[in-house]
């Protein structure tokens, strides 16, 4: 009598579940984090590249997806390096503009062994929406990120429009490197890691 209650108790309990809705964002935080930190040096060196102590109308249009954080990284470099910024073109002694040649991430994948595989349910039925996957097999795999961004600048007077400055391109990387080694071992490596940690 007591066996069947608790019997029943236990079914009710084992069929329990608990759900949690994750958002998945088109990008990862990890890709942003590669560009962004790419952005971040190529901005020092481009920095550096223009004379301090002027007063300087920053024209900088980037059209990429992190576009706005580069041009504010530019921004921020020029600033600790003494560039005095002008809201207004005319109040300006230079204008500074920044073009992008690239913003945006690589990916190569080394792989020996099995990759991810869709079984499906009946023998010979090729399909895309039923079957069960089979996990990769990774005997040695090198999953690589590497994040570039290429900036360079030209500076004129603002009165006579003359060339006042004008840099070769400056680079900026970051990369992020996972490893696994026989199924089981596995890590990563990562050059932005240590700023974030600091």
């Amino acid at each position: 009598m007591i066996a069947k209650p608790l019997l029943v108790g236990l079914c009710l309990f084992l069929s329990g579940c608990i759900s949690e809705r994750a958002t998945s964002p088109l990008r990862t935080a990890t890709e942003e984090l590669l560009v962004s930190s790419a952005a971040d040096r190529a901005a020092d060196k481009l920095a550096q590249q223009i004379p301090a102590n002027i007063r300087a109308y920053l024209d900088a249009y980037i059209d990429a997806p992190d576009g706005i954080y580069a041009t504010r990284a530019i921004r921020d470099r020029l600033l600790r390096r003494g560039i005095a910024l002008s809201d207004d073109r005319a109040t300006a002694d230079v204008v500074i503009e920044v073009r992008s040649g690239a913003l945006s991430t690589d990916e190569k994948t080394i792989l020996l062994g099995t990759p991810q595989l869709t079984v499906p349910i009946v023998p010979g039925v090729a399909t895309t929406t039923s079957g069960f996957a089979v996990p990769a097999i990774n005997l040695f795999k090198k999953a690589d990120t590497r994040a570039t961004a290429k900036f360079a600048a030209t500076g004129y007077d603002t009165r006579t429009g003359k060339l006042v400055v004008t840099t070769d391109p400056q680079y900026g990387y970051s990369h992020k490197t996972d490893w696994v080694i026989l199924l089981f071992i596995s890590w990563t490596d990562a050059d932005f890691l240590d700023s974030m940690m600091r």
